[in-house]
């Protein structure tokens, strides 16, 4: 059992919370059974960590565990993963721009599973898809899913010619239920504050509204989810 909190192990596997040391190693964490199970069914589990000596993995005390980990209420098992990012596109594709929210794009990456889009583009400034509440707020959506991160404008271009490109300017949009929806696409959502940037309307085919009452606007998480879903129900 590792007891130590300067144990060199422990020590590697604390700055796997540093989102510049995640990228350095190719390694990311999650933490709880079901999580983790996941991570070994999606074959990136490198290694266990655990305070239950009835699981196999590296054996630790609860003060080491509490080091680890990121939740307020440390759990008995977490997982440490390699990366996996990639960069086949495949037929539907989430492009989100600078979402800045752990939680909103954790909840969009568990809807893009849901609703059959297979590759989430992750634009400049968006937040680390391998930091704590991204993965928790996934629900191992993150496992499911081929994750492709660059330059919007140049990842727009190079998609054109063979996918639509459907935006999300609500000055110019059209209400997601009258549109034509081709085989191949690409929808972008925008960040939290500004929505999506001016200059990616240059490459898009369409741009989207939700028809709404009583209200101006959504959280970018339920608003993709909707459109997703809209999306889903014409292919």
């Amino acid at each position: 059992m590792i007891t130590s909190l300067t144990n060199e192990k422990i020590k590697e596997y604390t700055k796997l919370n540093q989102s510049k040391y995640r990228e350095e190693r190719g390694l990311f964490i999650v933490e709880g059974p079901h999580l983790v199970e996941e991570a070994r069914l999606a074959g990136v589990l490198v290694e266990v960590v655990t305070t239950d000596s009835k699981v196999e993995g590296i054996l630790v005390n609860e003060a080491v565990m509490k080091k680890i980990s990121n939740t307020v209420h440390p759990v008995k098992v977490l997982g440490i993963c390699k990366r996996m990012d990639k960069s086949e596109v495949k037929s539907h594709i989430l492009v989100l721009d600078r979402i800045s929210d752990p939680t909103n794009l954790g909840t969009l990456l568990r809807s893009a599973v849901a609703f059959g889009f297979e590759t989430v583009f992750l634009s400049e400034g968006c937040v680390d898809p391998y930091n704590d509440k991204v993965i928790r707020g996934s629900q191992g959506a993150i496992f499911k899913v081929n994750i492709i991160k660059g330059d919007l404008l140049q990842f727009l271009s190079k998609i054109k010619k063979t996918h639509q490109i459907l935006g999300t300017n609500v000055r110019i949009g059209e209400n997601v239920s009258s549109v034509k929806i081709k085989p191949k696409l690409a929808i972008i959502l925008g960040n939290e504050a500004k929505g999506m940037r001016e200059e990616a309307n240059q490459f898009t085919d369409n741009n989207l509204y939700i028809k709404m009452l009583n209200t101006e606007s959504l959280n970018v998480s339920v608003a993709g989810s909707i459109l997703m879903y809209e999306i889903s129900k014409k292919c």
